[in-house]
């Protein structure tokens, strides 16, 4: 008697994944799961039917989407597959000439695979108006966009790497200066709570202070444990926060300082202190711990200071893959206090990943994969045990502040999957999709739900996008502006961080509206004959959307190394400023720029874009490309 072949050495998911034929479930025997039917079936010469294999973990997550998300994707599945009210048996003359649309607008069919990992920031550069535009001004860019469309990212992540050969020196050392660490370490230390610790709230002050920095301190910082790795590295960072507002401009241009304070390329502020937390690192790098993922977060944190962007991806993957094996190791008690320090953790990695992933292209490292089993991010005051920070404290302001961006996470991530993911979608749109304006409604619509629900504190409107917030449990108002286009004659640092906090939830913010309605200036470029009144008001939309970015203005244009993840303002404002030139090319933008956007803050934004750019090149590889391409564009406009 034959007995069934045994199964191969490596079965498909899903046969691993059925446990057992009906056959073999009723009589209670054990099944081998052969295909396309066991063993005892073809004894008995049975059918053999499999029961369908259960949801993996994956699948499992889409039944706690929203409401509204399904619905969003029931729009988008009309908008890819072009659900205009054109049947594929009717006019056959259409689809073709919309097929020969795409091939002569859109990028070749042989480099589609390659545009589909051009990220969002980068496929302007590969739009046909303004591909053309660079080729008739013999513009480098024109002549490189060969390589960007086949390498994608890996092209300009080479202009990095050949940018920043050489590392962050090592000759620095804090070794030798411990009675001058003990006097500075409550400034240092201060500094870092109050400006990087409140964007990124990995570690909790008090705790911090009592349990890991006053024993390292103790033994003068020699140990070679967790405790005294984080104790450099809060330092580190401490001098970067007062160094990047106080310290001495890294250039001058045109009696304008620049805005990278403190230190050189290669020796920023704290390089003494982080490098002695870099000789101790080895010791413990391999550990899965919180404090091994908060360290590998400040460092990050550190790397990104500098616009070292690799570095600062290679850390932030390791803390997010430290932090993954954390909570899968073990089981969790979230309402504890280590419970609530692990859940903030866990979503500044997410933060972290979904910038980069979004606008490099860098691969995520499976984190997002818990976002449904780890809660959303709690505040407790440790000097009252477990009772919730009251609503008048005055840090319950940036406790909602990083609230409110993990929500806005979610939304982005939904806006590049709807809009942006592959390259059909954004052309798709902008050659006239009859469903675009719901898809472009029901996104637009989620967005401005998420501001109206925001914590008065920091809520604004469109009219005041460079107010104060409301300040203190009264709510009032400040007379004065928090954002200005102009340099401010006077440094300032204001408490809590908050010019940097407010530019970068605002600047998020528009930068989704931008996204959202960015398909529309693709229209406009290249089908100006079909662009309707409801399609040039979408497009002036995104046009507003991507000018006066609070960001770019002073104070957080004269404190750069403050201001977090440089390398995703870097790209997004490299695009936005080639469609901006293209105003003075294309007659339908122009006139769109014209009539329904202000000139004046077209023009105060191109000034502040260009000075971001030229201020970046001094420490971003990617800046420094940017540069060559845009500074001849603007030279004479």
């Amino acid at each position: 008697m034959s007995s069934p072949e045994p199964p191969g050495p490596r079965r498909d998911r899903n046969q691993v994944a059925a446990q057992a034929c009906q056959t073999c479930r009723t009589r209670k025997s054990k099944c081998d799961e052969a295909r396309p039917a066991c063993g005892l079936c073809r004894r008995l010469k049975l059918e053999c039917v499999y029961r369908e294999p259960p949801p993996t973990k994956k699948d499992k997550t889409m039944v706690h989407i929203l409401d509204s998300l399904a619905r969003l994707e029931l729009k988008m599945d009309h908008a890819i597959s072009g659900g205009g009210g054109v049947s594929p048996g009717n006019d056959h003359s259409h689809s073709q000439s919309q097929s020969d649309s795409f091939t002569t607008q859109g990028p070749a069919r042989g480099h589609r695979e390659a545009y589909e990992h051009v990220t969002a920031p980068h496929k302007v550069i590969l739009w046909p108006s303004i591909y053309i535009f660079l080729a008739n001004t013999g513009n480098s860019a024109a002549a490189e966009s060969q390589n960007i469309l086949q390498q994608g990212t890996a092209w300009f992540l080479q202009q990095e790497r050949a940018f920043q050969e050489f590392g962050l020196r090592t000759d620095v050392s804090a070794s030798d200066a411990a009675d001058q660490l003990l006097f500075r370490s409550e400034e240092l230390c201060a500094a870092y709570f109050d400006n990087f610790n409140i964007l990124a709230p990995i570690l909790d002050k008090d705790r911090f202070i009592r349990e890991v920095m006053n024993p390292a301190l103790g033994n003068r910082c020699q140990g070679q444990d967790e405790g005294t790795v984080l104790t450099w590295l809060v330092l580190a960072l401490g001098d970067v926060a007062i160094q990047g507002v106080f310290g001495d401009p890294m250039s001058q241009a045109k009696d304008v300082a620049s805005g990278l304070r403190g230190g050189t390329p290669d020796k920023p502020p704290g390089l003494e202190y982080f490098n002695e937390a870099r000789r101790r690192f080895g010791f413990i790098f391999t550990q899965i711990s919180i404090e091994a993922v908060q360290i590998m977060l400040l460092m990050a944190t550190y790397y990104e200071t500098s616009a070292r962007h690799l570095d600062f991806w290679k850390c932030a993957v390791s803390a997010s893959v430290t932090c993954q094996a954390l909570i899968r190791g073990q089981r969790v008690e979230w309402e504890t206090p280590y419970g609530h320090c692990l859940k903030r953790t866990y979503w500044v990695c997410m933060l972290n990943e979904m910038f980069y992933h979004h606008d490099l292209d860098f691969p995520q490292s499976g984190i997002e994969e818990l976002q449904d089993l780890v809660p959303s991010p709690s505040y407790y005051n440790a000097a009252q045990g477990l009772a919730p920070v009251a609503a008048s404290d005055d840090r319950a302001e940036f406790h909602h502040h990083f609230l409110a961006m993990v929500t806005l996470r979610q939304l982005i991530a939904r806006i590049h999957d709807a809009f942006h993911r592959s390259a059909d979608k954004e052309i798709s749109l902008g050659q006239g999709n009859s469903n675009r304006f719901g898809l472009v409604r029901e996104m637009a619509h989620q967005l401005e739900s998420w501001r109206n629900l925001l914590p008065r504190a920091l809520q604004w409107q469109d009219t005041d996008r460079f107010a104060f917030p409301p300040l203190g449990p009264s709510n009032r108002l400040s007379n004065e502006p928090l954002f200005t286009a102009t340099q401010l004659p006077i440094l300032i640092a204001h408490r809590h961080n908050i010019d940097i906090m407010v530019a970068q939830l605002r600047t998020r913010y528009y930068y989704a509206r931008f996204m959202i309605y960015r398909p529309f200036i693709w229209r406009a470029l290249h089908m100006c004959e079909a662009m309707t009144e409801e399609d040039e008001e979408c497009c002036a939309m995104a046009i507003r959307s991507a000018i006066m970015w609070p960001v770019t203005m002073s104070p957080p244009r004269s404190k750069k190394r403050l201001v977090p993840h440089h390398f995703t303002w870097t790209q997004n404002l490299i695009g936005i400023l080639l469609i901006l030139r293209m105003r003075h090319e294309n007659d339908c933008l122009a006139r769109i720029c014209a009539e329904r956007v202000n000139p004046e803050e077209i023009s105060r934004s191109v000034g502040l874009m260009l000075d971001w750019i030229r201020d970046m090149r001094q420490v971003d590889g990617i800046a420094n490309w940017g540069w060559t391409v845009l500074e001849p564009l603007y030279r004479n406009v």
